[in-house]
């Protein structure tokens, strides 16, 4: 059966990003650059109090785990569309394919985190995790020393990188007609082989930066489930930047005249459906800690239950789960963009929230046992600047490519005009 790989008379010229694109990109290269210079004020203006620098240095690891989410969790959504296929990826691959460039981006962030780590992590002497802490450190030995640190997580990237390399290099390919039906069907395939090793690749190796990013701020707790929660909450990151885009996207041509409710009501049910895993995950660690009942793992959870973190923990579980899933049953959110985008920015303000409230009760002065929750600027403007400054760089990519891949063998039954409808 022959595969007509040609859209109905567009061009991938036609196709190509609207200059509202590049007029979003300025804007947010502008907020980015005041998010800088407020950023670094704080830093000259806090530096010499005491633990400033790990001040500003804990907000910096919450706004990089957002980054390092919004860019693999484009990663892992492309990925997953490529070994499961459907109609629904055509609007949207590359949204996800302009995220995942800016993995340099990720690599670049991670600089002053490598060169920081002795004010970040209680292993390389940020601050006294007490005997216990101290004889876990000491068991894992050489594990968790900054030479291995490093190495792990620059390998960890740099395998990232490969994978993002070709599903990037190859994607070019659907922008022109291939030679022969028997050279598409080789490039699905390697697509799909592509796509299904990157995922296995993803999950592998995100399991170990979960742990050595947010698990090693506490050396005596653990869990299992604990790399997976961070899979899923790139996933969702990534479904939320998706809604986002699509929305701003959705009122203005080209995208008005391509998206159809059919595509933009399956990316729903992707949303809703990660949200539902998310707190299935995040439940089960949960369940699993409360019935063992041991000191060295319910710390977690009393850590961010007590000191102030208890009302942030119940606003968490309402925007990360609790609405969205209502409202995301409904099929009148799903087949609207401003409805699910709308939705979508609560759990991308929840994800950063969830982060927050990972990462800093770990630390001696916030941890709720034994301290307080204490907001200050570093934890609102870092992370927001660090978000801006991806959101700039993800326009810059996403300009660069037409906005649709006008050569996949589905395009042209996207935009079928009986299709579908607004």
């Amino acid at each position: 059966m022959s595969v007509d790989t040609h859209a109905p008379q567009l061009t991938p010229q036609q196709v190509m990003a609207p200059p509202a694109v590049d007029a979003w990109r300025r804007r947010w290269f502008g907020v980015s650059g005041i998010g800088i210079i407020a950023s670094l004020g704080l830093l000259l203006l806090y530096f010499r109090a005491e633990d400033g620098l790990q001040h500003f240095l804990r907000a910096y690891l919450v706004g990089f785990i957002m980054v390092a989410g919004l860019t693999m969790g484009c990663f892992a959504m492309l990925s997953l569309y490529h070994v499961v296929g459907g109609k629904w990826g055509i609007p949207v691959m590359r949204i996800y394919e302009a995220g995942m460039r800016n993995w340099w981006l990720m690599v670049v962030a991670f600089l002053p985190i490598a060169f920081g780590l002795s004010h970040i992590y209680p292993w390389a002497g940020a601050f006294d995790v007490g005997l216990h802490g101290q004889h876990a450190v000491t068991v894992r030995g050489g594990y968790l020393t900054q030479k291995w640190f490093l190495v792990r997580e620059f390998a960890i990237m740099f395998g990232w990188g490969i994978f993002i390399y070709f599903q990037n290099k190859w994607s070019y390919r659907l922008d022109s007609p291939a030679p022969s039906e028997y050279e598409y069907n080789q490039q699905r395939l390697r697509f799909m082989r592509l796509g299904g090793g990157g995922l296995v690749f993803w999950a592998a190796t995100l399991e170990l930066a979960a742990v050595d990013w947010v698990m090693s701020l506490d050396p005596l707790w653990f869990s299992t489930i604990f790399g997976m929660i961070y899979m899923v909450g790139q996933a969702l990151t990534a479904l939320a930047l998706m809604a986002m885009v699509i929305y701003f996207l959705s009122k203005i041509e080209p995208m008005r005249s391509i998206l159809r409710v059919r595509e933009l009501h399956e990316n729903g049910n992707l949303c809703l459906a990660f949200v539902m895993l998310f707190c299935y995950l995040s439940f089960s660690q949960f369940i699993i800690i409360w019935s063992g009942n041991l000191p060295e793992e319910i710390r977690f959870y009393l850590a961010r239950s007590e000191g102030g973190w208890k009302p942030l923990m119940i606003v968490l579980v309402l925007i990360h789960f609790c609405i969205p899933f209502l409202l995301l049953l409904n099929r009148g959110v799903k087949k609207h963009p401003n409805r699910l985008a709308a939705v979508m920015l609560m759990v991308m303000i929840a994800r950063l929230g969830e982060v927050y409230w990972q990462v800093n009760p770990m630390y001696p002065d916030t941890n709720g046992m034994i301290g307080h929750i204490n907001v200050n600027l570093f934890d609102i403007v870092v992370p927001l600047t660090m978000i801006a400054i991806w959101v700039a760089a993800f326009f810059y990519q996403y300009a660069k490519r037409p906005m649709i891949p006008i050569y996949h063998h589905l395009t042209p039954q996207v935009l079928e005009k009986s299709h579908g409808a607004h």
